[in-house]
């Protein structure tokens, strides 16, 4: 040990002061807070997914019975690009309501776009029409909600795998001082 630095071992470059008792390299703690954090990110993510989802579905059962149904028009996609080239499609659809065109795109997603021209479900809210929910021919009709429970159950599960890991990791430093 330096006494200039405490803590820190010249001849490994690894500090010891991080793993206070647990005798883990400081290194080896930083990465195992690292891990726990990029864990706790996920978790965070899908329950917002699931929530945001939850609040879109109560808003579309709420439409269903104080909203008007009508038939619109798939008129074109929004499309999202994501990692690795891929892309996801969501259904624009035109309808009339009270006199009006109005456009809104759909909450659905899909691997393949819309066909533009086919009838779609909307229901929408008689006072402020674009607040509707589409169903198109084709897409998810489960939303994002099942995706977000999954990444926080994976979360949660990284979570245990990388508090196993420290536990491991502890006893093997532990029995090599």
């Amino acid at each position: 040990m330096d006494p200039q630095f405490p803590g820190v071992d010249l001849s490994t470059g690894l500090g010891t002061d991080l793993g206070g008792d647990t005798g883990v390299p400081s290194f080896f703690v930083v990465v195992f807070v690292v891990m726990a954090l990029v864990g706790v990110a996920v978790v965070l993510g899908g329950v917002r997914t699931s929530v945001r989802a939850r609040r879109r579905s109560q808003d579309a059962v709420r439409l269903g019975t104080e909203g008007v149904t009508t038939t619109g028009t798939v008129v074109d996609n929004r499309i999202t690009s994501h990692h690795e080239h891929r892309m996801t499609f969501s259904p624009v659809v035109r309808f009339e309501a009270g006199g009006r065109e109005v456009t809104v795109v759909g909450e659905q997603v899909w691997n393949k776009s819309f066909v533009t021209g086919r009838p779609a479900q909307v229901v929408y809210d008689p006072a402020d029409p674009d607040r509707a929910h589409v169903r198109a021919e084709g897409g998810s009709l489960l939303g994002n909600g099942p995706t977000g429970v999954f990444v926080a159950v994976f979360g949660v599960a990284f979570l245990v795998v990388v508090v196993v890991m420290f536990g491991l990791a502890r006893s093997a430093f532990g029995q090599f001082p």
